[in-house]
């Protein structure tokens, strides 16, 4: 704060504060709370629906199962690559979620349901003694697992749809909160037990962000829609509202400015001077994403 404000820190026009939804972050925002008297604490909500994408997969371990071992199949294996190709020359190689890449396990479980004949008919041309992983896979191929695959694509697919629309960048409070709330309606509206929990844990989620309903109303407010806002507690007056329009609510710009850095203070670098320093920040900041 000091860096932004030299002689004096402006406490008053500190009024977003984003972290991820670890105990410390939320315990520590409270004591920033204090200090900052217009702050709003608000988790990151790409994250929220991580967690809910997390939950899907503890749900089907068979799924899960699948996928993993999937994956294996093709690791230093040549003549399988060679193999998939030549039955299926226009699909891709079956996808490698990353657990801690948001989405990414769901939109592998897309893969298996779309091309879900096509891969049981190449895997199943495998070799079974070969590998633990194409007994393993062999043996998953069933009506069942077909059945959960089309009822995840069915209803939860839009999560990790909604994951990329999120990290978008530049999106405005109302755009981005439209897009969760659109996932809470279709999580709702979705059929069966499994789809159940999932929604209650979409809400779970969504309540232990603290300034996730305060966000809501300076949503409602922007998009012109007549609500209440009680500003007793953050005394928040017109023109701090209008600071919100392009309020993020992801941590996704962190996640890039790490990538950056690691780009710019690379081991290749032998005689890097401060000054070219500041000339690839400045390239760095004012650099825009392309937007797929």
């Amino acid at each position: 704060m000091n860096l932004l404000w030299p002689n004096k820190v402006e406490r008053e026009n500190v009024l977003l504060f984003l972290t991820d939804a670890a105990p410390y972050m939320v315990k520590a925002a409270k004591g920033l709370q204090v200090l900052y008297p217009k702050m709003i604490h608000a988790t990151c909500l790409a994250h929220a629906l991580h967690r809910v994408a997390e939950e899907v997969r503890e749900s089907y371990f068979d799924v899960d199962k699948l996928i993993a071992n999937g994956k294996k199949i093709f690791v230093k294996a040549p003549l399988r690559l060679q193999k998939f190709k030549e039955e299926a020359p226009s699909l891709p190689l079956p996808p490698k979620p990353i657990l801690t890449r948001w989405g990414t396990w769901l939109d592998a479980a897309d893969y298996y349901c779309t091309h879900y004949s096509v891969i049981e008919n190449i895997f199943m041309k495998f070799d079974r003694d070969d590998s633990s992983s194409i007994r393993t896979v062999q043996n998953l191929f069933s009506s069942t697992t077909s059945r959960n695959l089309a009822y995840m694509k069915s209803n939860f697919s839009v999560i990790s749809k909604s994951i990329i629309r999120l990290e978008a960048v530049g999106m405005q409070l109302c755009n981005a909160l439209q897009i969760v709330k659109k996932v809470e309606s279709e999580l709702h509206q979705a059929q069966g037990e499994v789809a159940v929990k999932i929604s209650a844990k979409l809400q779970n989620v969504l309540q232990r962000n603290p300034g996730y309903s305060t966000l809501c109303t300076i949503s409602d407010i922007l998009c012109g829609k007549e609500v209440e806002f009680d500003n007793s507690e953050l005394e928040l007056d017109a023109s701090d509202l209008t600071c919100f329009k392009y309020a993020p609510v992801t941590s996704c710009d962190v996640e890039r400015s790490f990538s950056k850095y690691k780009a710019i203070v690379s081991d290749n670098r032998r005689s890097f001077k401060f000054e070219n320093l500041k000339m690839h920040v400045v390239i760095q900041c004012n650099s825009t994403e392309k937007e797929d």
